[in-house]
């Protein structure tokens, strides 16, 4: 019986040899998933300089076009200076956050480290007054309880002003070993320094090289759709994280200015921790006042409810005025599709989720609505979501 090869017997045989590699490979690699974490972990120490290097040439990308397009236009004249554009303005560009760096970590960073000090040896005394504190309120204003009752309240409240007490110890001792890691990091950060420098002063190239090797392996218009999703990625990253970080750091600065007039304690840790949280939309105000509400407390119970005010009002400000001045529509984003990528980028990747889910989502929210209009334009609908609240009609009466 001769045997026939013919194109489907080929295409048949073929696809029948992919899907065993396939299953074969993803046994393998479910047999090896140590192995494979391992790897990954091994690969990503590797690349881990290159990822920063990228970020902080994506961060310092702005500031670096402002030098070129302001302060340095007029070398553009000179033929013999042109060149030299580019290079000088990435030497300003990093020269000065450098400098506004060094200045605050000298400025901050003493002072920080003392209030850290100073609350951890303090805080068995500061939770002592808490104690005495409570004793008279409850003398102060009785209660009908028994004494069983009483002993179980003092009882239960010791235990959370120890628990409190182990975690802040905790915690003082992780930021000094986060301190330590950063020091033993410092080799990452100059290939991070050398890399952004060759992104910066190679980026156009950079960026012709990965679109000549798109259009040299894929066809023309799904290049056209690559090239048109990545040009709206870089306009919504850009802005919402340039923007948050502005918006972040005026916060800080505002909140220190008022917690020193009302003379709260440690209001730079404080402040610092408000300004760094605030980075997080949404939850950023609140995930902040819960560790800072409670380091005013133990030291103040009733300056720890003024503040609590404080922070309304000052989220109310942010919010509603120098957020949307700052950053104005830069996602696109109802409030309910914020608050799903913040919840669902912070369980995927923790605080860097919670940071990045808003504008990845505001990425994948307006491609969808894009190819939802453009599917309804086809059809002939209108593209008006207020028209579709009862059923659409095509001729309204």
């Amino acid at each position: 019986m001769k045997f026939l090869w013919d194109h489907d017997t080929r295409k048949r045989t073929i696809s029948n040899i992919v899907v065993v590699i396939v299953g074969i490979s993803f046994c393998f690699l479910l047999l090896n998933l140590d192995k494979l974490h391992s790897g990954l972990n091994f690969f990503m120490t590797i690349v881990t300089p290159f990822i920063y290097g990228f970020v902080l040439a994506y961060l310092l990308t702005g500031p670096v076009k402002f030098f070129e397009r302001t302060w340095l236009k007029k070398l553009e004249q000179y033929k013999y200076l042109r060149r030299y554009r580019r290079p000088i303005a990435i030497i300003l560009a990093m020269g000065i956050t450098v400098f506004v760096l060094g200045a605050l970590l000298s400025v901050v960073v003493p002072q920080l480290i003392d209030s850290m000090f100073m609350l951890v040896n303090n805080i068995q005394r500061y939770l002592g007054d808490i104690d005495v504190w409570m004793r008279e309120l409850l003398e102060e204003f009785p209660v009908e309880i028994s004494n069983e009752v009483y002993k179980e309240i003092l009882a239960a409240w010791k235990t959370i002003l120890n628990i409190s007490s182990d975690i802040m110890v905790k915690g003082f001792q992780y930021l000094l070993g986060m301190t330590g890691q950063l020091t033993s990091s410092l080799l990452n950060i100059f290939v991070a320094v050398i890399v952004s420098i060759y992104l910066l002063t190679s980026k156009e190239k950079f960026f012709a090289q990965i679109t000549k090797t798109l259009y040299a392996c894929l066809p023309k218009h799904i290049v056209e759709q690559v090239l048109s999703v990545g040009a709206l990625t870089n306009k919504i990253f850009n802005g919402f994280i340039n923007g948050k970080i502005i918006d972040s750091a005026i916060i800080g600065v505002l909140c220190f200015a008022c917690l020193t007039i009302l003379k709260m304690p440690y209001a730079l840790l404080v402040s610092v921790i408000v300004g760094i949280t605030n980075i997080i939309p949404f939850f950023g105000p609140f995930i902040g006042a819960v560790p800072s509400t409670f380091i005013i407390f133990i030291v103040d119970p009733f300056k720890a409810l003024l503040f609590l005010a404080f922070i309304f009002l000052l989220q109310q400000f942010d919010g509603n005025i120098l957020g949307p001045k700052i950053l104005g529509n830069s996602t696109g984003l109802p409030a309910i599709w914020v608050l799903f990528a913040i919840l669902v980028g912070g369980g995927l990747a923790g605080f860097v989720g919670m940071l990045i889910g808003v504008p990845t989502f505001a990425v994948i929210y307006a491609l969808l609505k894009n190819y939802l209009e453009r599917r309804l334009e086809e059809k002939g609908l209108s593209k008006q979501t207020e028209d579709y609240s009862h059923g659409y009609k095509e001729e309204k009466e």
